[in-house]
């Protein structure tokens, strides 16, 4: 998880909305190192700092190699510890500084390698991925409130029922 660093270049996190539905998440002066097998330090990422808006598209672009995938690791907490790497930075939830509570919750991001079927819809695709997923003791009832639940904090609900489709 990412410790806390003050940062001298932003303000107070946002203010979020209460008439938004979804979760505001903010980063803010994001920082990863590693120690090389030479004992030399390579940054992967200096000072990052950005926002994810309910109801939102974000994309993260750059060129390979830029540290976007680091990145979205550290924010979804799926960073193993391993000696020589170093990550500090902010991260905050409606406003809040995540805490070791908040570091629990479910979350994650699409990869590049995952693949949608294009012919299926939104809430389709998170039905398959719920019950591909989640533990087989969950009862299918209880995987499919996952989903609504995510629909509705993600504010899909617009379009939960629109097929994908692919570019070509």
């Amino acid at each position: 998880m990412l410790s806390k660093s003050p940062s001298p270049l932003l303000s107070s996190p946002s203010q979020p909305s209460h008439n938004q539905h979804g979760l505001l998440l903010e980063w803010r002066d994001v920082q990863c190192s590693v120690k090389t097998w030479a004992r030399e330090t390579k940054t992967i990422l200096n000072g990052v700092s950005g926002r994810a808006r309910p109801g939102r598209v974000l994309a993260i672009m750059g060129p390979s190699g830029s540290g976007k995938t680091t990145l979205l690791n550290a924010l979804a907490a799926q960073m193993e510890k391993q000696p020589g790497l170093v990550l500090q930075g902010e991260v905050y939830v409606n406003g809040e500084i995540c805490n070791r509570s908040m570091a629990s919750m479910r979350k994650g991001f699409v990869r590049q390698e995952d693949t949608f079927y294009s012919q299926m819809t939104v809430r389709e695709t998170l039905r398959f991925v719920a019950r591909l997923r989640l533990s087989p003791e969950v009862p299918y009832a209880d995987k499919m409130l996952v989903v609504d639940s995510l629909i509705n904090k993600f504010s899909l609900a617009n379009c939960a029922d629109t097929i994908i489709g692919d570019s070509a």
